[in-house]
This record gives structure tokens, sequence and C-alpha cells, in this order.
């Protein structure tokens, strides 16, 4: 079965190219890079490591004449829906996580199509669009499955956020991610769904990454790829980038 990967990060997307003389759907990959900048990436600014993402690119087509939203909710809302944030009631960040609030329910989105044409739809990461009620959780948007978390801005490590642990496993608090940086867990699972797909029908997987939004955190291994940069935060910064690159 074909493979379609696109890798939306800030506001370009890589294709790689599917056999155009299969008649089975493609398997599709989405990877969402969170608040990445242009110049953050190794094919536009040598400092920087990213060598898997510029494999893609290398591999792809790079499509980067054009605008995506500057924030992480109306960014995913606008990637899910193919509409402007602005007429989803998700023109802002989702921050007051005591104030309800939610991208409309109104819109189809990507999974909810796909899921009705037979794909198999998995989400991997931060989802920030609402969680309210459950009618705005992953798995009653489309979703068959979703690891990872419903805020933003949380712990990489302890996956905390105003003292609230949130980590999930479809609906199940995941106490096993604690500890554990969120780039680490959301390549693991991903590989793993990937790996044990059922072939008999083709796969949505939707990878929202966490990084690089804040709090700036990245493992030690990969800031010490950076000490030529002199700003210390630039350095965590440009490791969390190539810990998810």
């Amino acid at each position: 079965m074909s493979w379609l990967y696109i890798s939306l990060i800030s506001f370009f997307f890589i294709f790689s190219s599917s056999d155009a003389t299969t008649t089975a759907p493609p398997n599709i990959v989405i990877i969402l890079a969170d608040d990445l900048g242009f110049n953050d990436v190794s094919w536009h600014n040598p400092v920087v490591k990213t060598p898997h993402l510029e494999e893609l690119a290398r591999n792809g087509i790079l499509l980067e004449q054009h605008y995506s939203q500057p924030l992480c909710s109306p960014t995913r809302a606008a990637l899910l829906t193919g509409r402007y944030p602005s007429t989803l009631a998700c023109r802002r960040v989702l921050s007051n996580h005591s104030t309800p609030g939610a991208c409309s329910l109104t819109s189809l989105q990507w999974q909810t199509t796909s899921k009705s044409a037979g794909y198999s739809t998995h989400a991997v990461g931060k989802w920030h669009l609402g969680f309210c009620k459950e009618d705005y959780l992953p798995m009653n948007r489309g979703f068959d499955h979703h690891y990872g978390f419903w805020l933003g801005a949380e712990d990489y490590y302890n996956h905390t956020r105003e003292d609230g642990y949130d980590f999930r496993n479809d609906m199940e608090v995941d106490e096993s991610a604690k500890g554990v940086y969120s780039s680490v867990l959301f390549s693991r699972q991903s590989d793993q769904i990937i790996r044990h797909h059922d072939q008999s029908s083709p796969l949505f997987l939707y990878i929202p990454l966490q990084s690089v939004h804040g709090p700036i955190e990245a493992p030690q291994e990969y800031v010490d790829l950076y000490q030529d940069v002199q700003d210390e935060q630039r350095r965590v910064f440009l490791g969390m980038v190539t810990a998810s690159g």
C-alpha cells in the first residue's frame, strides 16, 4: 500500500509522492510542528540540525509560498477543517482552561471524512481543540484512537499544566508517560501504529507535536549539539527542534 506523508511545519507542506498506478487508497501521515519558524529547519538554516525532516523535504515537494496561523489552536483548526479559524470559534489560542471553549463541531474534518472512506484514524500528540464536553474530544471527532494530551503548554516531562496531570491513552489517564520527554513518547507511539497497522484498511495518522511550543525544554544531549550558540534559551530551543526533527 502506498504512503502519503504531509508535514506541516509552521507554514509549509512536504509531500512524498505516492504510486500513481495503485488503485488502493494511500496511507496518510500528517505531522504538525507547533510554533516552528521558517528559519528553524536545516534546509533554511545550516546551524539547525533536522536530518529526518530534511530527508522528507529533499525527497518530496516543498510548498513554502503561503501562510499559516501564528498560534497553536487556530493552526490545528484550520488544518483539520480547511476553513479560517475565525469561522470556527477558534480564532485565538484556547488558553484559559477554566473557561469553556472549543473548535466548532459544525465543520467536516479530515479524520471524519477519512473514517467514512474506510480509514483507520489515529491522533498522536497535542489536541488543544477543546475538552469542555466529551463531544469535543478526539475520539468523538472522527479518531478511532488518541494518544497524547488535551491541553496546551504543559511540561514536556511531567505532562502537567497548572498542577494538573494531562496525558491519555484514548480516554484513560496514562501514568506511564511521567518523566518521558513528549517527542520520545509520540515517536514511539507513531512507530508502533505504523508497524502494527492492519493493511487491509488504509491508515490516517495525525501527529500534532508539542514541539516547539513553550515551555522551552529539551534533553541535554540535544542541547549539547549547539554549544556554539551563545544564547542559552536559543540553545535549548534548537535542542527541542532537533529532538523532534
